[in-house]
């Protein structure tokens, strides 16, 4: 770009007729004229002044190679340096989307699976350890199994790790059958190595009944737990999909993990054709302790083998109160 044509985009850019353009710099209007024609050049004082009331470089103005002046080239800098931004976080916002929207296919689908569940057989194991005041450690492990109306409930403790790993009994063992509202309990004397046998309907607390006790186990244990994990409803399902706590969803195998489930767990959740697993692992900052709890449930009603009485398991060690 020639001189000429820059004075006159400098002179039109501030809004300027030739005669104003002249009065900045104290050059008459036909000086200017001519200078924009081409037929002279301003000299050196001019050039100077025009520099300083223009706010241009002299690079700018007498190098025709120079098409722009220092504040387009920033302009344009930051024009481009926006444009940039601006794709990448439009390529983030669609990946985040496409994201969104596999997450909300696979929430759904977990859903739908987990309402599904009659729940009839199923297994669940829990365990917890932690440290105690004197810095030993104690825990407990629980597991329930079912199959059909019959439920056993076994749970087992100890006071340090090598009894963790050495006990061959469970403490305590709970048998219920639905149908027949029989509930019984054993319990183990460690010390002469036998259980004791306990008829819950002849131990009932004042105002107990049997059927209500019975009650509360035909509750869907797995499926409840399972669903409290996962999103459910539109609404819930559609916040969680866009919830980046919600870290990471595996259609394929059916699983995900998340930070933001209830009480604040990490957890993961898996489901497949033949049952469902929920585990769950936390540790308490202020004791040290560790949860973790495993749930299966089996639709295929033959996964699991028909539930031997524990009255038959340990009949050579029952004592009957």
């Amino acid at each position: 770009m020639k001189l000429s044509e820059k004075l006159i985009k400098l002179r039109k850019e501030k809004g300027l007729s030739q005669e104003e353009f002249g009065n900045e710099i104290n050059v008459s209007r036909q000086a200017v004229s001519k200078w924009e024609n081409g037929e002279t050049k301003p000299d050196t004082d001019k050039i100077q002044e025009i520099v300083k009331k223009f706010d241009v470089s002299f690079e700018y103005l007498l190098n025709d190679e120079v098409e722009s002046t220092e504040k387009e080239i920033k302009k344009q800098e930051i024009k481009k340096k926006l444009g940039a931004s601006l794709k990448v976080l439009i390529i983030i916002l669609i990946i985040y989307l496409l994201i969104s929207v596999y997450k909300f296919i696979a929430f759904y689908r977990f859903y739908l699976i987990a309402n599904s569940f009659s729940e009839e057989n199923y297994s669940i194991v829990q365990s917890f350890d932690g440290k105690t005041e004197r810095q030993g450690y104690y825990g407990m492990d629980f597991s329930t199994k079912r199959v059909g109306n019959k439920i056993i409930e076994e749970s087992s403790f100890y006071d340090s790790i090598e009894e963790k790993y050495n006990y061959s009994l469970p403490n305590d063992i709970s048998f219920i059958d639905l149908e027949n509202q029989k509930y019984y309990k054993l319990n183990l004397d460690e010390n002469k190595n036998n259980y004791t046998y306990t008829d819950v309907k002849n131990h009932l607390a004042p105002g107990e009944n049997i059927e209500e006790i019975i009650e509360t186990y035909k509750v869907n244990e797995v499926r409840e737990t399972t669903l409290a994990y996962i999103p459910s409803g539109f609404k819930e399902i559609l916040l969680a999909s866009l919830n980046p706590s919600y870290y990471y969803v595996d259609i394929i195998n059916r699983e995900f993990k998340a930070y933001n489930i209830p009480d604040g767990i990490k957890g993961v959740v898996k489901l497949n054709n033949d049952f469902l697993v929920e585990s769950v692992t936390t540790i308490s900052e202020d004791e040290g302790a560790y949860l973790s709890s495993y749930y299966s449930y089996d639709y295929v009603q033959d996964h699991f083998k028909e539930i031997v009485e524990p009255v038959e398991t340990y009949k050579d060690m029952i004592i009957y109160e």
